[in-house]
């Protein structure tokens, strides 16, 4: 596991930083309601960026606008989502995010793997201080709206 200086090394090699998102960078909010299922046992899924690892007890959410699933850790999945009790879940309301078009081919890593960008074709959404996500654009028209 990285440590917290390699982690900012390697985002900040790709250019992806908190003040990349200071010129061309909007505010945006995720509103599509998602289905989930929790994990019996340890797995891998094979999302949109690549395989990713999973432990029981891990949400399974999906599927997407292109049929994807992508595991979310207990703690991940309730900060970011507001859990219906009947297999689905709300985005927080209220959660103001930045996000810009990616203007370079990249790498973010994330505490789960690699997540790969294109430049022109990929979001890059800010959810927090050197925390970034990767939203295929035809997805994010699909689950995220401006604000």
């Amino acid at each position: 596991m990285s440590t917290m200086r390699e982690f900012m090394n390697i985002v900040e090699s790709q250019g992806i930083t908190d003040a990349w998102f200071h010129n061309g960078g909007f505010k945006t909010m995720k509103t599509a309601m998602g289905h989930y299922k929790i994990a019996k046992e340890p797995g891998t899924l094979d999302t949109l960026e690549g395989p990713v690892d999973y432990e029981a007890g891990h949400y399974i959410m999906g599927p997407g606008p292109k049929g994807e699933y992508w595991p979310l850790s207990p703690e991940n999945f309730h900060s970011k989502y507001d859990d219906n009790r009947d297999g689905t879940a709300k985005p927080k309301g209220g959660v103001v995010k930045i996000a810009k078009l990616a203007d370079h081919d990249g790498v973010v890593k994330a505490s789960w793997g690699d997540l790969r960008y294109r430049k022109g074709e990929d979001i890059i959404v800010r959810h927090g201080e050197n925390d970034y996500g990767v939203v295929d654009k035809d997805i994010f028209a699909k689950t995220y709206e401006r604000v």
